[in-house]
């Protein structure tokens, strides 16, 4: 099996949210390494209290302090992933509140082999109308996708997820710059950075506009117009993963019994 290098991201910063009361950060850090093995693993542990250092200095987690914030830890993290690994490895981006199911790895692997970004996670905001507040490409209906399979897994295309995420260094390089232009504030800017990399389609533009989206509208616009954001992201269906919060967990999975 092709090797996968985990970079996960923890803080003890952020804002609090109703979440599955079994996956705490120390939880869905086990979770992982679990799945992804401690030998690929590397934690970059950002404005963390001295309770979590200890635990990865308990556990012998490789890790690596910052105070940088949600933006700046991933820049930093980007920046160290392109500067050390070679362009055919990949790596997932991985967030300190996830749950993954076994054979996670192994999906991953195999989506890589026919998608640019891929994701276990499948964000329940595909499957509702922007205006119940849904995706905001499903106007009046839900946006129509592509279907993928592999050996082990169904895959849909996607036009967004979080910050959680696989892909390969060579990927991650020459998307860099983009990367960069939607971490700016407090929060990445994921939705509009997923836009900008896998949206191009003048239909969809043109639907933007009509809903008075003009900052939308340009980017899809553009990418139409240059031939650009053709990157295919990709998400398991059903979920292999979800993100704890109780409001958007993948759907059909059982995730409330652990």
């Amino acid at each position: 099996m092709k090797s996968l290098i985990v970079y996960y991201r923890i803080s003890d910063k952020g804002n609090p949210k109703e979440k599955l009361n079994y996956a705490d950060k120390f939880y869905c850090m086990e979770n992982a390494i679990k799945e992804f093995g401690k030998e690929n693993f590397w934690v970059i542990a950002d404005n963390c209290n001295p309770e979590t250092i200890d635990y990865l200095k308990e556990h012998k987690i490789p890790y690596e302090e910052t105070s940088l914030g949600n933006c700046g830890s991933f820049i930093f993290m980007v920046d160290k992933i392109i500067g050390s690994h070679k362009s055919d490895d990949c790596v997932y981006l991985l967030e300190d509140d996830y749950v993954h199911l076994d054979g996670s790895r192994v999906l991953i692997n195999e989506a890589l082999e026919i998608g640019d970004y891929v994701t276990l996670y499948d964000h329940p905001d595909k499957y509702i109308i922007n205006h119940d507040g849904g995706n905001r490409f499903n106007h009046k209906r839900l946006k129509p996708v592509t279907l993928f399979v592999t050996q082990g897994s169904h895959w849909r295309t996607v036009d967004s997820t979080t910050m959680t995420f696989a892909v390969k260094v060579s990927t991650l390089k020459r998307d860099y710059p983009v990367w960069m232009k939607y971490m700016n504030g407090r929060i990445p800017d994921d939705f509009h950075a997923f836009m900008e990399l896998t949206q191009n389609e003048l239909k969809s533009a043109l639907i933007l506009l009509t809903m008075g989206r003009r900052r939308e509208f340009l980017i899809v616009f553009k990418n139409w117009l240059l031939k650009r954001g053709q990157r295919t992201l990709l998400s398991a269906v059903p979920a292999h993963s979800t993100h704890a919060e109780i409001k958007w967990l993948s759907p059909v999975v059982d995730w409330k019994n652990g």
